[in-house]
Formats: C-alpha cells, structure tokens, sequence
C-alpha cells in the first residue's frame, strides 16, 4: 500500500511540472532562509551557554550618574572581587580579565604583525570559565610576563616548532614567555581572544608607566579601575545578597558616592534577566518573526494550489471511496504525498542552505562556528521546521480532500466554497506580509538615509588621519613640520582622539562659582589650536584671538554650554574638578562626535600644548589633489622617521560611514528578506492565477465568442487578485506604521513617517502582483477560443 502511495504521489509531482516546481522550489527556498535565519537566532541565544555553570556567573558593573548623563562602566579595582570573596561565602571565585586594543606583536621582523585580541587573565577567569587550556599550566598565569596563544597565532608566529619556552614582544618593548597553548574562543563567545598574557604583566606595565597612578592604596580602594571582574556564585538566586554586600564595600570609599555597582548576569546577551531587553534583542526576535513568515507564506503556497487543485482530484477521490477506500486511507495518501514533497524540498534546502550561507554570512558580517550546526539549540529549532512543515503541509489538504461525497463529485458536483474563502484569506495573508515588509523596508532605508544626510555641524570629507607611535612621540614636532610640507595637504592638525570613534574621558564639570549646580558629565577631546577651524566648525560664540598659551583655555560645544550655564555670552569660567578652573574661550555649534543614533552629549575641547601628547594627525587633502598619491606621500614620511609601528590610517567619511554598520546590516538583511518573501508569495500567485487561467478557459472563450477584447478579459481575471493586493495593503499599513514607530523610538533623531511611504509602497506592491498574474491572464485571453470550446 505503501509503495502504491508512493508511486502515485511521484506520478503526481512529474505529470504537474509547474505546480511541483512552484511547491517544491518554494519550500526549499522557505525552508533554507529559515533555517539560515534560525542558525543566527540560536547562535545569539546560546551566547555564552557553553560554560558549564554560565546561570552562576555574574559580572561586576557600575553605573556613573554626573547630572543627567549616565554612563555604565565596566572595569573595576584589582582588590575589589576578593574583597567581596571575604565579605560574603555566596562568591566561590573570582576571576579577572583586561583588554587591550591594537598591539604589535613580534618573534623578529620577518614576524611583526599589528593584532587584535590580546586579554590579561588570572589563574581565576579559567576555573570561571571553560576555555580549554591545551598546552601548559594556568598557574604560570601568576607570574608577570607570560602568556598562552591560540593554536593559530602559535602557527603564524612560530611555524611548526614548539611554541612553548619561546619568546614574543608586545608593543616593541615587553618581552612575553609562551608558556601555554588554549583553545580559541567559540563564536558564540563574548569573550575573544588570540593572546591570553597574566594579569601581573599588566599591573607591571602599568607601575612602569605610570607609578604615581598604581600607589598600593589606588590598587586596594573599591570601585572602578582597569579590570572586568567575574564571580562564580554558589547559586544564581544569591545575586541580591551579593549584590547588598558589594554596595556595603563600595559606600565604604567616599570617591564612589556617583557610582552604583552591581552584578548581572553574564550570560544574559540579550537583556533578558535584567527586564530591559537590548537592542540585539529586539533584532533577534524580529528576524525569528521574519524566518516563521517566509516559511509560512512557502508552506501556504504548497496548501493554497493543493486545495486550488481539488477539483482536479476529487473524481479520483470519489472512485477511490466507491471501491472501498476510507477517509482514513485517503488523508494517508494525501499526508504521505504532502510529506514526500516536504522532504524534496528539505533536501534541495539544504543545498541551497550552504550555498546562501556565505552570503548571509557577509550580510550579518560575523561567522559561526561550524560546529555549532549540531548544537542542540539549532538540532531542536532544525527539527521543530521540519515537523511544523509537514503537519501544516498536509493536514489541510488531507483533510479538504479526504471528506468529499463519492456520490456528488461522480456526477461532476463539487461543493468546495468554504476552500475557496480560507484560499483567498491566505493568499491575503501573504499578501499582508509582503507589502508590510516592503513598508518597512522603505521606512528603515529613509531614516538611515536621514541620519547620513544630518548636519554634521563639521566637514568631514577630504580628511586624512593618521596614527603615531607612542614611542616615537619626541620627534613629534619635526614629523608634523614634515607632514605639512607634503603636496596636497592643505591644512594639518593634531588630537588625542578620532572624530567618530569610541572612547573619550569624561570629567564632572560645573560653572565656577556656583555651588548648587550639579556636576555635569562632559566629555573630554584633546586638540591642538587647528582643530576647529580644519573641520570648519560653526562658531556660536568666537575668541577674538586664540591666546599664545592655551594651558587653562577650552571650547566648549552648544550642549555643554547649555547644561552649565545657559547664557553663552556670561559662561567665562567653568571647574573640571582636580583640573581646577578653567577659562572658556568660545562655544561652537553642536557637531556629531558619536553615532548619529544617541543624543550629542556636552563636549569639552582641551587644547594640547605639548607636541608629545598628539596621538593623530588629521591632514586636511585639496580637492584637486590624488588622493591615493598623498596617501603615499605621507607614508613615506612617515617611514622616514623609521617608525616600528606600522603606518595605519583612515579617512574621516569613512569612519563616519562605519558608525552605521548595523543599521547598514540591518538593512541590508530586512533587504533581502523581502525580497525572497515577495518572490515567494509571486510564486504563489503565480500559481494561482495560472490554475484559475486554466478553470475558466471555456468561460474566456465564450466571452471572445461573443466580442470581448482581449483587454477586458485581462481586467476581469486581474480584477479578483487587484481586490486581495488592496484588501492586504489596508491591514499592512497600520501593522507597518507601528512596527516602525516602535523601531523609531530608538533614535533620537528620526524621520516622521509620511503618507506618501505608504502610496509608493501600495503602488509598487500592486505593480508586482499584476505583472506576476498578468503573464496568465495574458496568455489565457489570447488563446484561440476554438481550442477551448472544441469539446462542447
């Protein structure tokens, strides 16, 4: 029976090409986005899930609070987690970690390579964490100067010879004992690393560089400092006990009184246990919502032609019944035909699944391990597709099909309106999806858009910035005479910082003299006197002349003028605290620093005075010059000071460009998911409008018989699927508008959503609909009426 079920449902898919093209090639497209979207959902959700007790570890923070601005830190004292290890048993470990930024890392010339990735650890962040040492002891992790390297920077960097015992430089100056190998991090990690060195080598450094700072008593105190502390609790439900005890040591310092610390939960990627879901989250779930859509509108495509098809079948139903066959057999039958197109489709997915995933992987702009396919999150969502796609697939069409009257359909009646109804609602359905993607779309694309096109209130276009070696700065002052002197450079200035990038002090300023007023938490960026005028920022409030000596002298930008004093023209001295007081030479237009997305905070500039503290040179290049020729003009002035660190530079535009990376990401993804829902919902009318083509054939011929053109017979078929696309663009606008009003609140900036966004969004989705159905209506007015009334 099994065998003759089989044989009967391949028979099917090979006499139907074009609907088994349509069911199969749709599901297998629907399935494989799904899967793909699927794999990134469980990569993001399992974030940090591997360690063996990840519910039980916590993660010091604070929260700093200077007027209205608030800022979370993460780094904190040496001495804080034994601190808290002492003062409560419900900590059984504490484990600590630093990062640093770019570094150099060398064996010898011939290996010298700018990286990323190098962490300080103690002995501790391994027993916390299950980052698996392969080679060596991590209580070599208590001596200063050693680190452990993964297996492919122990390649890069010492070929196929043992590493272990050998030497490595950082930064050109500390030499590194490999005293270890440890496995990579996974990707699903938040935690990464290519270089785990110990904790002592940094305090080492730091005391080097910096020995007034590191004093015994800075390392002891309780409160913010360089280090990210872990603690493994004894369980997860002591957190507030933890909590309790950390806020008693912290009040216990007077330096802390801004400060608030706390514990969360390390594993808790997405915001969840701390009841205010990120960011990550809600594109987390928007793209699950999307993966369950495109599926859907695949699996109604396969439901909607099978039951379209049923008067087609429901004679060999009703011979089937008559010889004895029950309706348990036929929903057997129909099940079994369902399912085996649901496997075609799941194997031709799965090659679609590997070709798509380096794209989609080039869209997330991230990778996934390999290995996390078996991953028991993916298995589970893998295997719960599958099953959803089999019992939607053929359990309504099962079920329409089975239950026809052998009596009725024998003698050619066939009563199937209520299919009718459920197969527009669906199809209205797919519709809806599709235009509210599409609205969407539009909407996310404008305000990108808009935040690129903002006033910057500076130019950014044309400007060069380069990095100098820390090591090199003495000679600072004859490189910068040098750099100005390079053909195309029209203008040349030095900072302590990047337009556009991460990173800036802050410091607690207030008005002097005033004592009731609050601190008002300013961002600090480090300039010399050209720095302005180079970006041709907007003057609200101009020096007559800048002052030779520029030591106590600062600008301030709109907000930070604002937020201490109001009046721009009686704002002439502020106090930064342990700086002391300060003249305001002027006030400049509020320019954009920081991601468009966040509100301008006050912002501070304080001039350098002393060449050796230039951390970049930004170099203002003339319109008319080459742009790559300068590029290389400076390089070679800068090789000429034999530098040891590499030259590196950006442009300004193209920084600025990079802070929308994820909205670009986002966007470049919603993109592409639209797009393969429309197509798959195309497929569906498609196939629609060429089975209806088919049931009215004679219908269309009579109506040419007596006189109707071929126009009018185009406009009556389109006419019921213009109806569906109209019905589907009213429900999706009001579901677009508050999905995207929502989305919107994110930014601080946003556009206003107009009426026209949702014409030009209903014109284009019925412009899509009506050339998929047209092709049909087309060719089924043109046919010769002769052809179709032939058996009358």
């Amino acid at each position: 029976m099994f065998t003759n079920y089989l044989k009967i449902a391949l028979r099917g898919l090979l006499k139907h090409k074009v609907f088994a093209f349509i069911n199969v090639g749709g599901l297998a497209l629907g399935l494989s986005v799904s899967l793909l979207i699927l794999l990134y959902v469980a990569h993001e959700v399992s974030y940090d899930r591997f360690h063996k007790n990840y519910d039980r570890i916590f993660r010091v923070h604070g929260l700093v609070t200077m007027g209205e601005m608030q800022i979370n830190i993460a780094n904190m004292s040496a001495r804080l987690g034994d601190a808290l290890r002492e003062a409560t048993p419900s900590v059984q470990l504490v484990g600590r970690k630093s990062d640093e930024g770019e570094v150099v890392m060398e064996t010898d010339r011939n290996h010298r390579y700018t990286e990323t990735g190098l962490i300080f650890a103690d002995a501790g962040f391994f027993q916390i964490f299950n980052f698996r040492i392969l080679q060596g002891n991590v209580a070599a992790l208590a001596r200063p100067y050693t680190v452990f390297l993964t297996p492919d920077m122990a390649r890069k960097y010492f070929g196929t010879q043992n590493p272990l015992g050998k030497t490595i430089r950082w930064n050109k100056k500390t030499d590194l004992e490999v005293v270890g190998l440890v496995e990579k991090n996974p990707s699903n990690s938040s935690i990464t690393y290519n270089f785990v060195a110990s904790l002592p080598t940094r305090l080492a450094v730091n005391k080097a560089a910096h020995p007034d700072y590191y004093t015994d008593a800075k390392l002891n105190r309780i409160g913010p400092g360089d280090y990210e502390t872990f603690l493994l609790l004894d369980q997860p439900q002591n957190s507030p006990n933890v909590e309790r005890a950390l806020r008693r040591l912290a009040s216990q310092n007077p330096d802390n009184q801004n400060i608030t610390l706390s514990i969360n939960d390390f594993a808790d990627h997405l915001g969840l246990q701390s009841g205010t879901p990120n960011q990550l989250f809600t594109y987390v779930s928007v793209f699950l919502v999307i993966a369950l859509l495109i599926l859907l509108l695949a699996l109604i495509n396969f439901m909607n032609l099978t039951t379209a098809r049923a008067n087609v079948r429901a004679k060999e139903v009703g011979i089937r019944k008559s010889v004895g066959a029950g309706k348990g057999a036929l929903a057997t039958q129909f099940y079994l035909e369902s399912t085996l197109t649901v496997l075609l489709a799941l194997g031709l997915s799965l090659l679609l699944f590997q070709l798509l995933k380096p794209l989609f992987f080039t869209l997330l702009d991230s990778q996934i391990d390999t290995s996390f396919l078996v991953n028991p999150y993916y298995l589970g969502a893998f295997g719960g597709v599958v099953l959803l796609s089999i019992l939607l697939a053929g359990s309504y069409p099962a079920l329409v099909l089975s239950r026809f009257n052998p009596a009725l359909v024998l003698k050619g009646v066939v009563k199937n309106g209520s299919s009718v109804g459920l197969r527009k609602g669906l199809t209205v359905f797919q519709l809806t999806v599709s235009t509210t993607l599409i609205l969407c779309l539009f909407v996310i694309y404008g305000q990108i858009n808009s935040m690129r096109k903002r006033d910057l209130g500076l130019t950014k276009d044309q400007v060069l910035t380069i990095s100098l070696d820390g090591a090199a700065r003495t000679r600072n002052q004859a490189l910068l005479s040098d750099l100005r002197q390079v053909p195309g450079v029209v203008a040349l200035s030095g900072a302590g910082n990047r337009l556009f990038y991460e990173g800036f002090n802050m410091y607690g300023v207030h008005k002097l003299g005033d004592k009731t007023q609050n601190n008002v938490g300013t961002i600090i960026f480090s300039v010399d006197s050209s720095f302005i005028d180079l970006f041709r920022m907007q003057w609200l409030r101009k020096p007559v002349r800048l002052p030779a000596d520029l030591t106590n002298q600062v600008v301030l930008n709109e907000s930070a003028a604002r937020a201490l004093g109001g009046n721009l023209a009686d704002l002439k001295q502020v106090d930064m605290g342990t700086d002391g007081p300060v003249e305001v030479l002027g006030v400049v237009k509020d320019f954009q620093y920081v991601n468009p997305r966040n509100q301008i905070m006050p912002l501070l500039f304080q001039f350098i005075t002393d060449p050796q503290k230039i951390g970049f040179v930004n170099l203002k290049i003339a319109q008319t010059a080459d742009v790559a020729a300068t590029v290389q003009a400076v390089e070679a002035v800068y090789n000429r000071y034999k530098v040891e660190e590499p030259f590196t530079y950006t442009f300004a535009d193209e920084a600025f460009d990079r802070m929308f990376k994820a909205e670009d990401r986002l966007s470049g993804i919603f993109g592409v998911f639209t797009a393969i829902a429309i197509f798959i919902a195309c497929l569906g009318l498609f196939g629609l409008a060429t089975f209806t083509a088919e049931q009215r054939t004679k219908e269309i011929g009579v109506r040419k018989v007596l006189g109707a053109s071929v126009s009018s017979l185009v406009v009556l078929l389109n006419k019921e699927f213009l109806k569906l696309v109209l019905i589907a663009l009213l429900l999706a606008s009001p579901l677009a508008w508050w999905a995207m009003n929502q989305w919107l609140q994110d930014f601080v900036y946003r556009i206003e959503i107009e009426w026209w966004v949702f014409a030009l969004a209903g014109l284009l989705a019925v412009g899509i609909a009506l050339l998929t159905v047209s092709f049909q209506s087309v060719r089924a007015a043109l046919m010769n009426p002769v052809k179709s009334l032939r058996s009358e």
